[in-house]
């Protein structure tokens, strides 16, 4: 639950410490869903499998010394439990849904700890495989410090909670949104592959989408609908101006209270603008009740359509020219998109002040 450089993992990794180390209590998934069920729900568990069967995670002797001890890097964690896929798999077919928890853990993700791959640790994914072949409705929960390859067995769950290493609530949390008594409003902070590849995945790389990708940065789902409209920007804009104001409105179209995360992108508008092809310039966290809609005020700042160069010396330079102001759901929805035009002269200064938008919600 809790990742690299947190308490419990730097504990377990350094001094070995095998218990001992909640302070405060850390939640299971298992005991958030325990603990927060519904009237009328019963749960049955059982550990299918292991996080791995082996050591699988690659070590090179970089960074601090004291961590080339071999007894240090080439462990696995206990989890206590005894994995019995049989009693599992019996357990599965007996439920109306099943809860399929995958994924890493601080030996198999962090500093200086590179798997062999980005596929699911050990055996986990064949045994997937097998609660989707008992056809309940498998509702997949990945936990771990990166995105992982689960394209193949993702598409046949009935959904996918990517829970990352959530902390000492990270149990109470996931089990909120399993049970509905909140619904998921978070957007995924990377490019998630649905291929190994052994290059960085970047949106701001290209506008186009990346065949590569499985769901694209900023994406996440909820259970509610949204509608964008009414994007405004005002007047007319100098490289001079502090800043520029826009605004824009969300409503939710569905039937449960939601956060919908709102993201402001900037693009150039000719392949000759040395800016990124799309760069995320800011985001706004909007709750809304179902029917309701509110306005997104947004003070994008004429910093913000720079960039760095080095002559010699480095230097933040914002240049005159048009631009594409966008307003999505993630970079690859964007939802509206308008055209703004900087006059005046070039802007040089050695650094930026501002490197988000501030946004206020009506």
């Amino acid at each position: 639950m809790c990742g690299d450089y947190s308490f419990p993992a730097m504990s377990y990794f350094w001094k070995k410490m095998e218990t001992g180390y909640e302070h405060p209590h850390i939640v299971t998934l298992l005991e958030g869903m325990n603990g927060h069920k519904p009237a009328g729900t019963s749960i049955l568990y059982s550990r299918g499998c292991d996080w791995t069967e082996e050591v699988e995670t690659k070590y090179d002797k970089t960074g601090d010394e004291r961590s080339w001890e071999y007894g240090l890097l080439h462990r696995k964690v206990d989890s206590g439990e005894k994995a019995d896929k049989a009693e599992a798999l019996s357990m599965a077919s007996q439920c109306d849904v099943i809860i399929a928890a995958v994924g890493e853990n601080v030996m198999l993700c962090g500093e200086n700890r590179d798997r062999q791959g980005l596929h699911l640790p050990g055996k986990q994914e064949q045994y997937v495989e097998e609660l989707l072949a008992t056809g309940k409705p498998v509702v997949l929960v990945v936990f771990g410090g990166r995105a992982q390859v689960i394209t193949g067995i993702a598409e046949r769950c009935a959904a996918v909670i990517q829970a990352w290493y959530p902390g000492e609530e990270g149990g109470n949390a996931v089990a909120d949104i399993l049970y509905g008594k909140v619904a998921p409003s978070a957007k995924l902070s990377v490019s998630y592959p649905n291929t190994e590849v052994y290059e960085p995945l970047c949106y701001n790389y290209s506008a186009e989408k990346d065949p590569r990708v499985q769901w694209p940065f900023g994406y996440g789902l909820s259970y509610t609908t949204f509608q964008y409209s009414n994007l405004k920007v005002e007047g007319e804009f100098a490289t001079s101006d502090p800043y520029i104001n826009l605004s824009f409105d969300v409503k939710n179209t569905g039937q449960m209270a939601a956060d919908e995360i709102a993201q402001i992108y900037l693009s150039p508008t000719t392949s000759d603008q040395p800016i990124r092809p799309i760069q995320l310039q800011g985001f706004a966290r909007v709750t809304l009740q179902p029917g309701e809609t509110r306005t997104v005020k947004v003070k994008l700042y004429t910093e913000q359509f720079g960039y760095y160069s080095h002559n010699g010396k480095r230097q933040w330079n914002v240049s005159p020219g048009t631009y594409v102001l966008k307003v999505g759901a993630s970079s690859t929805d964007i939802r509206l998109q308008k055209q703004v035009t900087l006059k005046g002269q070039p802007v040089v200064k050695p650094l930026r002040e501002y490197y988000f938008s501030e946004c206020s919600i009506l």
